[in-house]
């Protein structure tokens, strides 16, 4: 009972920045890290290694920017098809966390400016047929981006924060 209370109060949390950062609309706005990958809500390995990573970097706090840039680089590679995500780099990522921030940041309304700098990046990478990391000796990946990754403008529907807003509010009730 009490590993259910536990994850209905982090969906609760998660709902209310997800709602802040979609108000605030700003992609350069610097957020606490753990708040925000928790917000994000990434499997629980990468945002594990996320927060040491910026621990060890004594870095406290990010930006969607800078997480978006930790996924798809501003960085080209000098080979065609291959896109530069720096996430591969960190322990414990691999291609399963890189995708799992992938779909997080398409499928969650983090306001039109940073979807509009989202969907650019995702473009970039849906072009792409490799991916590797920063570090010179950082071996390629194959990669196939999912058909469901949309680069369109329709909102997302955050069907988990509302099913959890209506369920708090019944229990209110």
């Amino acid at each position: 009972m009490q590993e259910f209370e536990a994850e209905k109060a982090f969906l609760q949390r998660s709902c209310r920045l997800l709602e802040e950062i979609r108000r605030t609309n700003d992609v350069d706005r610097k957020w606490a890290v753990a708040d925000l990958v928790d917000a994000l809500r990434f499997i629980k390995m990468t945002r594990t290694a996320l927060v040491h990573h910026f621990e060890w970097c004594q870095n406290k706090e990010i930006s969607l920017r800078d997480l978006m840039d930790l996924a798809v680089s501003e960085k080209r590679d000098a080979r065609k098809g291959y896109v530069i995500t720096p996430l591969l780099d960190f322990r414990c990522v691999g291609v399963k966390g890189f995708r799992s921030v992938v779909d997080q940041l398409t499928n969650l309304d983090l306001g039109e400016s940073c979807n509009g700098e989202w969907r650019k990046r995702l473009e970039r990478l849906k072009r792409g047929w490799r991916i590797k990391g920063v570090r010179s000796h950082s071996w390629s990946k194959p990669f196939k981006p999912r058909p469901e990754w949309t680069t369109s403008t329709e909102s997302v529907s955050l069907t988990r924060c509302e099913n959890t807003t209506r369920l708090t509010e019944n229990e209110k009730q």
